[in-house]
């Protein structure tokens, strides 16, 4: 008799599906973390980027700005008093008259007003410079200058101001003090140390400060104005963007002194 005998072949599929099973819940929930960490990190290093980023650009962009404002004070200045009143014939005086420049004519430690031919045309202009505080009634303030022809000026004109340098922190009133408090985050780690500066400063011919005749640092008419024969421009200014790391802003203080050639 002949016996057969049988044997079972194992199931290859049935095998197969159990070498591809998947992840495990707990091993899927490590890799979820792991992978949100890495992704944490890496945004927040992007982030980072961004904010030193805008924090170098302000700086660059405030330092440019200012440097522009003070650079334009000076080539005023230098031009203030042309034409001058006293080589025209038969001038009856110069305030009254558009085609006369009668040089310094307002000054105050936060804002000045002159008269010259900026452009060479014959053209008199009156040059307005002003410290504007915001509604706070805190600093940081805006520093405008505005020009207008002295003829629109004599008719009731005020000039439109197109250049201005955002950030000032100072607003000194000539006696050491300062007119608005500055409103920075933070404002008692050193920022109040630069809020006494004068915006502009002004000295007679032998370099010492000025006073008008009643102990006062301004004036208001041309003859009280006219023994100023220098006039200084001082901005401490900060960037609109706080440093990343320290949360402070960065200030930067600029002077530049001219001579009235009136």
């Amino acid at each position: 008799m002949t016996i057969l005998h049988f044997s079972r072949t194992p199931n290859v599929m049935f095998s197969g599906r159990r070498g591809l099973s998947g992840f495990s819940l707990l091993e899927m929930m490590v890799s979820l973390v792991i992978l949100t960490i890495v992704l944490a990190v890496v945004v927040g290093g992007m982030i980072q980027m961004q904010q030193r980023n805008s924090s170098e650009n302000s700086k660059v962009d405030t330092v440019q700005q200012t440097r522009d404002f003070v650079d334009q004070m000076s080539r005023d200045i230098h031009d203030v008093g042309y034409p001058p009143g006293r080589v025209v014939n038969n001038n009856p005086g110069c305030a009254n008259n558009p085609s006369v420049s009668c040089g310094l004519i307002m000054f105050s430690p936060t804002q000045i007003r002159y008269e010259g031919d900026l452009d060479g045309t014959g053209t008199v202009y009156q040059v307005w410079m002003q410290l504007l505080v915001p509604a706070s009634g805190n600093c940081p303030c805006t520093l405008q200058r505005g020009v207008l022809t002295k003829a629109a000026a004599l008719g009731g004109a005020q000039p439109t101001y197109f250049a201005q340098v955002n950030g000032v922190l100072n607003s000194g009133n000539g006696t050491g003090g300062s007119l608005y408090p500055i409103g920075l985050p933070s404002s008692g780690a050193g920022y109040n140390a630069y809020a006494s500066a004068d915006v502009f400063d002004a000295y007679f011919n032998d370099a010492t400060s000025f006073v008008n005749a009643t102990g006062g640092y301004s004036c208001n008419t041309v003859l009280d104005c006219s023994p100023i024969r220098s006039l200084q421009i001082t901005a401490n200014v900060v960037s609109t963007y706080a440093d990343p790391t320290t949360k402070m802003y960065t200030v930067y203080s600029i002077t530049s002194k001219a001579r009235l050639n009136n």
